[in-house]
Protein backbone atom coordinates (compact mmCIF):
# COMPACT_ATOMS: atom_id res chain seq x y z
CA UNK A 1 0.00 0.00 0.00
CA UNK A 2 2.86 2.39 0.86
CA UNK A 3 4.49 1.57 -2.45
CA UNK A 4 1.34 2.42 -4.40
CA UNK A 5 0.84 5.70 -2.47
CA UNK A 6 4.45 6.80 -2.98
CA UNK A 7 4.32 5.82 -6.67
CA UNK A 8 1.08 7.79 -7.10
CA UNK A 9 2.61 10.82 -5.34
CA UNK A 10 5.67 10.68 -7.60
CA UNK A 11 3.51 10.52 -10.73
CA UNK A 12 1.46 13.53 -9.58
CA UNK A 13 4.62 15.49 -8.75
CA UNK A 14 6.14 14.67 -12.16
CA UNK A 15 2.91 15.76 -13.90
CA UNK A 16 2.87 19.09 -12.05
CA UNK A 17 6.57 19.73 -12.83
CA UNK A 18 6.05 18.86 -16.50
CA UNK A 19 3.01 21.15 -16.79
CA UNK A 20 4.92 24.02 -15.13
CA UNK A 21 7.97 23.49 -17.33
CA UNK A 22 5.87 23.63 -20.49
CA UNK A 23 4.19 26.87 -19.41
CA UNK A 24 7.40 28.81 -18.79
CA UNK A 25 9.60 27.63 -21.66
CA UNK A 26 10.83 30.33 -24.02
CA UNK A 27 13.14 30.17 -27.03
CA UNK A 28 16.06 32.57 -27.10
CA UNK A 29 18.81 32.72 -29.68
CA UNK A 30 22.38 33.79 -28.83
CA UNK A 31 23.04 37.46 -29.64
CA UNK A 32 25.91 39.95 -29.75
CA UNK A 33 25.32 42.80 -27.30
CA UNK A 34 26.03 46.48 -28.03
CA UNK A 35 25.55 49.08 -25.27
CA UNK A 36 24.90 52.81 -25.67
CA UNK A 37 24.59 55.53 -23.07
CA UNK A 38 22.05 58.21 -24.00
CA UNK A 39 22.43 61.92 -23.24
CA UNK A 40 20.18 61.47 -20.19
CA UNK A 41 22.56 58.81 -18.83
CA UNK A 42 20.19 55.88 -19.45
CA UNK A 43 21.59 52.61 -20.71
CA UNK A 44 20.39 51.52 -24.11
CA UNK A 45 20.99 47.92 -25.15
CA UNK A 46 21.08 46.55 -28.68
CA UNK A 47 21.30 42.82 -29.29
CA UNK A 48 22.41 41.84 -32.79
CA UNK A 49 21.70 38.40 -34.23
CA UNK A 50 24.85 36.32 -34.75
CA UNK A 51 23.95 35.99 -38.44
CA UNK A 52 23.52 39.82 -38.64
CA UNK A 53 19.95 39.53 -39.96
CA UNK A 54 18.23 41.66 -37.29
CA UNK A 55 18.76 43.59 -34.07
CA UNK A 56 16.64 44.11 -30.96
CA UNK A 57 16.85 47.52 -29.29
CA UNK A 58 15.72 48.30 -25.72
CA UNK A 59 15.29 52.03 -25.26
CA UNK A 60 13.39 53.97 -22.60
CA UNK A 61 11.42 50.92 -21.46
CA UNK A 62 10.37 50.05 -25.02
CA UNK A 63 11.63 47.36 -27.38
CA UNK A 64 12.22 47.69 -31.11
CA UNK A 65 13.13 45.18 -33.81
CA UNK A 66 15.45 46.52 -36.57
CA UNK A 67 15.94 44.67 -39.85
CA UNK A 68 16.02 44.84 -43.63
CA UNK A 69 13.05 43.27 -45.39
CA UNK A 70 14.23 40.15 -47.25
CA UNK A 71 17.74 40.98 -45.95
CA UNK A 72 18.37 43.41 -48.84
CA UNK A 73 20.78 46.12 -47.68
CA UNK A 74 18.90 49.10 -49.18
CA UNK A 75 17.25 52.06 -47.43
CA UNK A 76 13.90 51.23 -49.02
CA UNK A 77 13.99 47.81 -47.31
CA UNK A 78 14.70 49.24 -43.81
CA UNK A 79 12.11 48.41 -41.14
CA UNK A 80 11.68 49.24 -37.45
CA UNK A 81 8.96 47.18 -35.75
CA UNK A 82 7.62 47.02 -32.21
CA UNK A 83 7.70 43.27 -31.42
CA UNK A 84 4.83 43.17 -28.90
CA UNK A 85 2.18 44.69 -31.15
CA UNK A 86 3.87 43.90 -34.51
CA UNK A 87 3.31 47.56 -35.39
CA UNK A 88 5.69 48.91 -38.00
CA UNK A 89 7.16 52.05 -36.38
CA UNK A 90 9.21 53.18 -39.39
CA UNK A 91 9.87 52.14 -42.95
CA UNK A 92 12.60 53.21 -45.32
CA UNK A 93 11.78 54.77 -48.67
CA UNK A 94 13.62 56.25 -51.63
CA UNK A 95 17.27 56.06 -52.62
CA UNK A 96 20.51 57.79 -51.69
CA UNK A 97 21.41 58.10 -55.37
CA UNK A 98 18.32 60.17 -56.24
CA UNK A 99 18.45 62.10 -52.97
CA UNK A 100 15.06 60.85 -51.83
CA UNK A 101 16.17 58.57 -48.97
CA UNK A 102 13.94 58.87 -45.92
CA UNK A 103 12.40 57.03 -42.99
CA UNK A 104 8.63 57.34 -42.74
CA UNK A 105 7.28 56.89 -39.22
CA UNK A 106 3.84 55.58 -38.32
CA UNK A 107 2.66 58.98 -37.03
CA UNK A 108 3.25 60.50 -40.49
CA UNK A 109 6.56 62.22 -39.73
CA UNK A 110 9.15 61.86 -42.48
CA UNK A 111 12.85 62.03 -41.62
CA UNK A 112 14.82 62.77 -44.81
CA UNK A 113 18.42 61.56 -44.74
CA UNK A 114 21.38 62.22 -47.00
CA UNK A 115 24.62 60.27 -47.19
CA UNK A 116 27.86 62.08 -47.98
CA UNK A 117 30.87 59.81 -48.52
CA UNK A 118 34.53 60.66 -47.99
CA UNK A 119 37.75 58.63 -48.29
CA UNK A 120 37.57 57.00 -44.82
CA UNK A 121 33.90 57.07 -43.95
CA UNK A 122 30.59 58.84 -44.45
CA UNK A 123 28.08 61.11 -42.74
CA UNK A 124 24.31 60.57 -42.58
CA UNK A 125 22.60 63.95 -42.26
CA UNK A 126 19.02 64.51 -41.16
CA UNK A 127 16.87 67.64 -40.87
CA UNK A 128 18.64 68.91 -37.73
CA UNK A 129 22.22 67.99 -38.69
CA UNK A 130 24.38 64.85 -38.57
CA UNK A 131 22.63 61.72 -37.28
CA UNK A 132 25.38 59.15 -37.85
CA UNK A 133 29.06 59.53 -38.66
CA UNK A 134 31.83 57.12 -39.63
CA UNK A 135 35.32 58.63 -39.42
CA UNK A 136 38.47 56.64 -40.17
CA UNK A 137 36.30 53.51 -40.55
CA UNK A 138 34.98 53.81 -36.94
CA UNK A 139 31.64 55.05 -35.59
CA UNK A 140 31.86 58.57 -34.11
CA UNK A 141 29.60 59.98 -31.41
CA UNK A 142 26.78 62.21 -32.70
CA UNK A 143 24.12 63.91 -30.59
CA UNK A 144 20.48 63.29 -31.49
CA UNK A 145 17.61 65.60 -30.58
CA UNK A 146 14.54 63.35 -30.43
CA UNK A 147 13.47 59.72 -30.30
CA UNK A 148 13.00 59.38 -34.06
CA UNK A 149 16.53 60.60 -34.74
CA UNK A 150 17.83 58.19 -32.10
CA UNK A 151 15.96 55.26 -33.70
CA UNK A 152 17.37 56.28 -37.08
CA UNK A 153 20.86 56.46 -35.58
CA UNK A 154 20.42 53.03 -33.97
CA UNK A 155 19.37 51.62 -37.33
CA UNK A 156 22.55 52.99 -38.93
CA UNK A 157 24.62 51.48 -36.11
CA UNK A 158 23.01 48.11 -36.91
CA UNK A 159 23.66 48.72 -40.62
CA UNK A 160 27.34 49.47 -39.95
CA UNK A 161 27.72 46.32 -37.84
CA UNK A 162 25.97 44.29 -40.55
CA UNK A 163 28.20 45.57 -43.37
CA UNK A 164 31.52 45.34 -41.50
CA UNK A 165 31.11 41.92 -39.88
CA UNK A 166 31.10 38.44 -41.43
CA UNK A 167 28.85 35.56 -40.49
CA UNK A 168 30.48 33.31 -37.88
CA UNK A 169 32.36 30.26 -39.04
CA UNK A 170 30.10 27.89 -37.11
CA UNK A 171 27.17 28.84 -39.39
CA UNK A 172 27.52 27.22 -42.80
CA UNK A 173 25.02 27.46 -45.63
CA UNK A 174 25.46 25.04 -48.54
CA UNK A 175 23.80 25.59 -51.89
CA UNK A 176 23.71 23.06 -54.68
CA UNK A 177 22.42 23.26 -58.20
CA UNK A 178 22.67 19.51 -58.69
CA UNK A 179 19.49 17.88 -59.96
CA UNK A 180 19.13 14.12 -60.07
CA UNK A 181 18.27 12.97 -63.56
CA UNK A 182 18.61 9.21 -63.24
CA UNK A 183 15.76 6.79 -63.65
CA UNK A 184 16.27 5.38 -60.11
CA UNK A 185 13.92 7.70 -58.27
Amino acid sequence: MKLINSLLAMIMLAGICTAYAQQTSEWKSPMHEVQFISESGDDVKMEVDKGYKYANLEFDGRKFHLFYNRDLNQIKKARIVEPKTQLEIARGRGSYFWGSARLEFVDGEILKVKRKRNANGYVITGPSGPIFKVENHAISAVKTYNEKEFLTQAFYVFDRIKTTQNNPSDVMIFYSNYYQTSSNK
